[in-house]
């Protein structure tokens, strides 16, 4: 049977307090009897949960993770009781949500309008930043969630579900002759030789992006020296220079479709573990997405499951 603490508040303000008498003077109770209300805890699932030979009061690993569920469950009932508070005052419910500026040109477009057609009540509001911002945006709860790419580490304040994990292409101009090399290579089933690139003028994202430091950890694998840099913070801007043939890029897959002058470029999958990343959806830990959250999420699943990037060589 599960066990229930009908004053949840009470063991929190000892977890804050690291006290019991404190806490008792806090909550206006005694202090004999939040005393056996914490005893009666511990002998109810049987787990100490504090440890009492400390001063200040400390809580044991039990304790930790007890008052972490309780801070979560108040978490969630709060933002339960605002919906549902929207909903009997006829409030409109709103869906805040946090992408970088070049994944909103790609994808909003055509998740927006369906989404709006389907929950016409709904307010939307996002907000575009650039991607290494979005963490900014969660810790601060100023979104409900975002969608990106994650690198190798994600803060320990945050949950991540894959939405899918996709390719990152090299992206050429089909008159550059180094193109034209890599193309040759791709028809006798050769590996790119990447060195190719030192002389080239390469067209990079920051170091602060995913995309970038999956990048920059491929070619160092590869010991691929850049001799010829230009750096910007949009992959928009990247790829429009290389359409102007000024030199290569690199695209998340799911970007090749809405890629301008399209006719103009080479797309190449370098058939490597370490250019493929995770696509996330991404909310704070003990936080409640609820049911208009999780459908805009279920729709961009379906959205990029159904959804084609352009063939790569």
């Amino acid at each position: 049977m599960m066990k229930v603490n009908k004053n949840p508040e009470y063991f929190l303000e000892i977890a804050r307090e690291k006290s019991i008498s404190k806490a008792a003077e806090n909550l206006y109770v005694s202090q004999p009897y939040l005393s056996q209300y914490v005893i009666r805890l511990e002998d109810s699932f049987q787990v100490k949960l504090l440890d009492r030979d400390k001063s200040p009061l400390e809580l044991t690993p039990a304790g930790l993770v007890y008052a972490s569920y309780l801070e979560s469950c108040l978490q969630m009932y709060q933002k339960l009781m605002q919906d549902f508070d929207a909903i009997n005052s006829n409030r409109t419910q709103t869906l805040r949500l946090g992408v970088s500026n070049w994944r909103a040109g790609t994808l909003l477009p055509d998740i927006l309008p369906a989404f709006a057609e389907q929950y016409p009540d709904v307010k939307l509001e996002f907000l575009e930043v650039p991607n290494w911002s979005l963490y900014h945006l969660i810790s601060a709860d100023k979104v409900d969630f975002v969608i990106m790419n994650t690198s190798f580490s994600t803060p320990d304040y945050v949950i991540s579900e894959v939405i899918m994990y996709e390719r990152i292409l090299l992206v050429g101009h089909r008159n550059n002759p180094t193109t034209k090399k890599f193309q040759q290579m791709c028809e006798l089933g050769q590996e790119l030789d990447l060195h190719l690139l030192e002389n080239e003028r390469m067209i990079l994202l920051r170091s602060e992006s995913a995309l970038a430091s999956r990048v920059n950890n491929c070619l160092d694998k590869k010991q691929v020296v850049l001799r010829n840099i230009v750096y910007t913070d949009t992959a928009t801007t990247s790829l429009n220079l290389t359409a102007q043939n000024f030199g290569f890029c690199f695209l998340n897959e799911t970007g090749a479709h809405c890629v301008p002058n399209s006719q103009e470029l080479v797309f190449f999958d370098l058939n490597s573990d370490d250019m493929i990343h995770p696509l996330c959806v991404i909310y704070k830990k003990k936080s409640y997405l609820n049911p208009i959250a999780r459908a805009f999420i279920n729709m961009t699943i379906d959205y990029y499951k159904k959804h084609h990037a352009l063939d790569a060589i």
